[in-house]
C-alpha cells in the first residue's frame, strides 16, 4: 500500500495503460507518462507531488484491470488528490463505465484530468464535454471492431482462417499459415482412431491418453470434454467455423473426411441414447453449488441415471466424469437432501444445542485466529510478487525484448493470478473480521424455530435451495454412505459460521456409463 503524503500540495496520481493486442502503439507506457508530466507541470508549476503511477497493460473495454482497480482503492482511501491520464480511452473506452468511474472520483473529493481532454471538470459543462469526448472514442472504437469483423469474414469467405485459438494439432506460421504440428497431429489421429472403432467412448479414450502420458498443450490432462471438442472440431478435415458459420479453409487435414464422418455420426447416436445423463434442470437439485467431493476437492454436481428401472437423481463427482481421476461413489440425491433437511430442523430446535455449538466456534475462531493472520501476509507476500512479475512484463514490451503474443498470454495470466489473490485478501479480512461471535439472543432462536417450522417441506425446489445457501457452508462427501455438513448460524448480527456433526445416511450407486 502507499504511504499517504502530509502535503497541502497537490499529489497527483498518474494512469497509463495499454493493449496488447495493439500491434502499433501510438503512446507507449513511458511516453504517457512523460505526457501527463509536462501537463502537470504547465498546471501546478514545482507545487505537485507525484503520488504514483498506476498501470495496466490490457483491453479499456472492461474494468477488470488490476492497476485501475488499485488506484481507484487508493483514491477511495485518500492516498492523493488528483489522477491524471492521457486521455479517457485510457481509463475506458466504454462512455457508460467512464461515468462510473468519474462520478466515484468526485464523490471521493478527487480531481481528474487528461491530457488531451484538458477540460475544467469542476463545472457542469467541462464534465459534459469530456463526457462527449468519452462517447466519441467508444464510437470510434466500435468503428474500427466492426471494421475488422467486416474483413475477418471477408477472409474468412476466401477460405484465410481469420485468427484464434490454434486447435491441437497445429501452429500457426507467419509466413506459411496454419502448418501440421507433428507431435500433437498424432494424438488427434489416435483419438479419432479409437473413436471411429465404435468401442470405445470419449471418457475411455481420454484416460487411455492419460494413463500414456500425453497431455493437452498447456500440460493438462485430457478430458471427456477436450475429447468431444476434438472430434466435433471441423478443424481437422480443412474446415473452420467463424461466427456460426462454416468455411471451406486451405490448411491441410489431420484426417481423412471419411474418418470425420464416421466419427459425426457415432456422436449423434451416442449422443441421442445418453440424453438426460446430466439432471436436465440443475436448479431442482437443491445442494448444487455445496457438494464437494473430500477425495479430489472437486464440485459434485446432479446427473441422473436408473435404479431398478427408475430414474434417479445422484450427486456425481465433476472429476469422476471428465478425466476419471477421481474414484468417488454417486451418491442418491434425495437421500442426501433428505437427511440434511431433517438435520436443519432437528438444529434449530434445540436451543441448548445452538449455545454449545455458539460457545465451540467461539473457541475455535479464536484459535484460528493467528493461522488467518498468517496466511493474510503470506498471500499479500505472493500478490506483491505477481505484481512485480507484471511490471517485468512491462518493462520487456516496452523494451521491444518480448513478442507481443507471448507477453499478452502472460499478462493474461499474472492479471488473473492478482484478481484471485485480491479475492482472497477480501475473504480472509472478511474472516478476520467475524472472528468474535455475539451472544445468542433467545429472541432470535425463537424467531428462528417460529419461521422455519415447515418452511422446508413447504417451499418449491428454487426457494428450497436459497434457503439451503443461507444455513449450510458446505457438504463434503467421503463415499456414497458418509459426508460432512458445515452449517451455518444465519442472520446473527455479524454472521456466524459453525462445524456441525457427522451424519452418514444410505447411498445406492446409479447405472451409469463409467
Amino acid at each position: 500500500m502507499i504511504a499517504k503524503a502530509e502535503s497541502t500540495m497537490p499529489r497527483v496520481a498518474f494512469y497509463v495503460r495499454i493493449s496488447t493486442d495493439e500491434t502499433k502503439q501510438k503512446f507507449s507506457l513511458g511516453a504517457q507518462v512523460d505526457a501527463i508530466d509536462s501537463l502537470c507541470k504547465r498546471k501546478f508549476g514545482n507545487d505537485w507531488v507525484r503520488n504514483h503511477t498506476y498501470q495496466d497493460m490490457a483491453s479499456g473495454t472492461h474494468l477488470s484491470r488490476p492497476g485501475l482497480q488499485q488506484m481507484l482503492a487508493d483514491a477511495k482511501a485518500g492516498l492523493f488528490t488528483h489522477v491524471v491520464f492521457l486521455a479517457t480511452d485510457r481509463l475506458s473506452r466504454k462512455s457508460g463505465e467512464l461515468a462510473i468511474i468519474t462520478d466515484e472520483l468526485r464523490q471521493w473529493g478527487i480531481k481528474y484530468t487528461s491530457v488531451r481532454e484538458d477540460v475544467d471538470n469542476e463545472t457542469f459543462s467541462g464534465r459534459l464535454v469530456f463526457q462527449i469526448h468519452g462517447a466519441v472514442n467508444e464510437y470510434e472504437h466500435a468503428v474500427i471492431i466492426d471494421r475488422i469483423k467486416r474483413g475477418m469474414l471477408k477472409k474468412a469467405e476466401m477460405g484465410k482462417w481469420p485468427g484464434g485459438t490454434v486447435p491441437l494439432g497445429y501452429r500457426f506460421d507467419r509466413d506459411q499459415g496454419l502448418i501440421i504440428e507433428e507431435s500433437e497431429a498424432q494424438i488427434v489421429r489416435k483419438v479419432f482412431e479409437q473413436y471411429t472403432r465404435g468401442n470405445e467412448g470419449s471418457s475411455a479414450i481420454a484416460l487411455q491418453l492419460n494413463k500414456s502420458g500425453y497431455r493437452t498443450r498447456k500440460g493438462n490432462k485430457f478430458s471427456r470434454k477436450a475429447i468431444l471438442d476434438m472430434l466435433r472440431s471441423p478443424f481437422y478435415v480443412s474446415r473452420f467455423r467463424w461466427q456460426k458459420e462454416e468455411f471451406e479453409s486451405d490448411h491441410e487435414s489431420i484426417v481423412s473426411d471419411a474418418t470425420f464422418e464416421a466419427a459425426q455420426k457415432i456422436l449423434a447416436k451416442r449422443s441421442s441414447e445418453s440424453t438426460g445423463k446430466r439432471w436436465q434442470n440443475q436448479s431442482e437439485r437443491i445442494l448444487t453449488g455445496l457438494m464437494r467431493c473430500s477425495r479430489c476437492n472437486s464440485v459434485m454436481f446432479g446427473v441422473s441415471g436408473n435404479a431398478r428401472g427408475k430414474k434417479v437423481a445422484y450427486y456425481a463427482c465433476r472429476k469422476r466424469l471428465a478425466t476419471k481421476d477421481c474414484d468417488q461413489d454417486y451418491v442418491r440425491a434425495d437421500k442426501i437432501e433428505e437427511k440434511i433437511l431433517s438435520d436443519i430442523q432437528a438444529i434449530f430446535q434445540d436451543e441448548a444445542l445452538l449455545t454449545e455449538v455458539w460457545e465451540a466456534a467461539q473457541a475455535k475462531l479464536t484459535a484460528t485466529r493467528p493461522g488467518i493472520d498468517t496466511e493474510i501476509e503470506a498471500t499479500q507476500k505472493q500478490r506483491q510478487k505477481s505484481q512485480a512479475a507484471l511490471q517485468r512484463y512491462f518493462t520487456a514490451f516496452e523494451a521491444g525484448t518480448m513478442d507481443p503474443t507471448t507477453c499478452n498470454e502472460r499478462v493474461a495470466e499474472l492479471t488473473t493470478q492478482i484478481r484471485q489473490l485480491d479475492e482472497k485478501l477480501l475473504d480472509l479480512n472478511r474472516e478476520r473480521e467475524e472472528l468474535d461471535l455475539p451472544a445468542l439472543q433467545t429472541e432470535f432462536i425463537q424467531e428462528i424455530l417460529t419461521n422455519l417450522h415447515g418452511v422446508v417441506e413447504a417451499v418449491p425446489p428454487a426457494q428450497k435451495k436459497h434457503l439451503l445457501q443461507l444455513l449450510v457452508e458446505k457438504v463434503l462427501i467421503k463415499d456414497k454412505c458418509t459426508f460432512s455438513v458445515w452449517y451455518r448460524l444465519p442472520q446473527f448480527p455479524e454472521g456466524v459460521r459453525t462445524l456441525s456433526l457427522l451424519v452418514a445416511p444410505r447411498g445406492l450407486e446409479p447405472l451409469l456409463p463409467p
